[in-house]
């Protein structure tokens, strides 16, 4: 038994929105995950014993991209991230529509080699 014409287009026309309204949740839910992703964790230069600037930039960089979308044309970092509990450094992103976002990345934990910090958005 074949289901008429009209019925058939209605059923085709609420799976499709019920197919859209999956992926659109699946991208916001990835979005948000993303955004949420605040830690990270590098190893300690052997020369400096710091964490370089340049790696918490390219860090934030990534952290700060969203999924289909560019992120920041440039992160600049005050100074290296010491390997000591709640030491700080000052960043700032440079987004494309001259936006500037400033942060300030903390150490949260130290294990060997390794430096785990979060990101922090500062006040405007």
């Amino acid at each position: 038994m074949t289901a008429d014409p009209p019925r058939r287009g209605l059923v085709i026309g609420l799976v499709t929105a019920l197919i859209t309204a999956l992926a659109l949740v699946g991208v916001c839910t990835l979005t948000v995950v993303h955004l949420r992703a605040r830690d990270a964790t590098s190893e300690v230069d052997d020369g400096t014993h710091t964490v370089p600037r340049t790696e918490i930039a390219r860090t934030l960089s990534g952290q700060l991209t969203l999924p289909f979308r560019n992120g920041p044309d440039a992160v600049h970092c005050s100074g290296d991230l010491r390997p000591v509990p709640y030491d700080e450094v000052r960043c700032t992103a440079h987004f494309p529509l001259g936006l500037d976002r400033h942060l300030s990345v903390e150490v949260t934990q130290v294990r060997h080699n390794k430096v785990t910090y979060r990101r922090h958005a500062l006040p405007r």
